[in-house]
C-alpha cells in the first residue's frame, strides 16, 4: 500500500489553455481498498504566470488519519515560457518525504535549443527532436494542443525526469459528463496506457483536471477536484 501511495502521488497534474492564465486547485486523493473507497489525502496545484513566463507547483501529502501508517509528502516545481503555443520547460525538481526523511530531491535544468537536461545528480539526457515537458508541465502541453489540434486525437511527448526522458503518448477517449460538488461537469476523457492514467478535463475550464485515475500495481486511486481559483 505504501509503494502504491508513494507512486500515485507523484502524478500530480494541472493544465490550461492556450495563454495560459493563474489557476489554483485543491483536490481529494482516494483509494479503492478492501474497506472501500478511502480518502487518503490531498493536494493543491498552483499555476502563476507573469508575461508568458510560468511558475507551476504541486503539494501533495497523507490525510492526518493516514500520517501514522505512512506520512507522506511531495512537492514538485515546473518553471518555463509559453511560446506560440508551446510549453517550453527550462526547470523542474522534486522533494519528497516519508515522515522526516527525504526520499527524492533533484533538480532537472533543460536546455531545450541545445537538445539536452543537465540533473543535480550530475547525468545528461539527450533530447531528440521535438517537444521536452517534465511529468507537471506535460499537462499544460496537452491542454494546448487539445484547444489548437482539433482534428487531432493523439499527443505524444517526450517527458523528462530522474530516470531520463521516455515518450508517453495521450489519447482523447470521447467526453463524458461527471459529477462534482453536485453538479454535472463537460468533460473530455483522456487516457495514457502507459501510464494506466485516465484524465477527465474540463471543456469549459481551459481543459484543467477535474478527475484523475490511476492504477498502480493491484489499487486504483481517484484524484477529485473539490474547488479552484482563476
Amino acid at each position: 500500500m505504501n509503494k502504491v501511495i508513494f507512486l500515485f502521488l507523484g502524478l500530480l497534474f494541472s493544465a490550461q489553455c492556450l495563454s495560459i492564465t493563474p489557476y489554483k486547485g485543491n483536490y481529494e486523493l482516494y483509494a479503492e481498498t478492501v474497506m472501500g473507497n478511502l480518502k487518503i489525502g490531498n493536494a493543491i496545484l498552483n499555476l502563476e504566470v507573469t508575461d508568458n513566463k510560468f511558475i507551476f507547483t504541486t503539494e501533495a501529502s497523507t490525510g492526518s488519519l493516514w500520517k501514522a501508517l505512512y506520512d507522506y509528502s511531495r512537492y514538485e516545481k515546473s518553471m518555463g515560457n509559453e511560446v506560440d503555443g508551446q510549453i517550453i520547460n527550462s526547470y523542474f525538481s522534486v522533494i519528497e518525504k516519508i515522515k522526516d526523511e527525504v526520499k527524492k530531491d533533484y533538480e532537472i535544468t533543460i536546455e531545450t535549443d541545445k537538445n539536452y537536461a543537465v540533473s543535480s545528480t550530475g547525468e545528461e539526457f539527450e533530447i531528440k527532436p521535438g517537444l521536452l515537458v517534465d511529468p507537471l508541465s506535460v499537462y499544460l502541453a496537452l491542454s494546448n494542443d487539445i484547444i489548437n489540434k482539433p482534428n487531432q486525437s493523439e499527443f505524444t511527448y517526450q517527458v523528462v525526469d530522474e530516470v531520463g526522458v521516455k515518450y508517453l503518448q495521450f489519447k482523447l477517449d470521447g467526453s463524458e459528463k461527471i459529477l462534482i460538488n453536485e453538479s454535472e461537469v463537460e468533460t473530455m476523457r483522456v487516457i495514457c496506457n502507459e501510464l494506466q492514467l485516465t484524465l477527465n478535463l474540463s471543456v469549459e475550464e481551459n481543459f484543467q483536471p477535474i478527475k484523475i485515475h490511476k492504477i498502480n500495481g493491484k489499487t486504483a486511486f481517484t484524484m477529485t477536484l473539490i474547488s479552484f481559483e482563476t
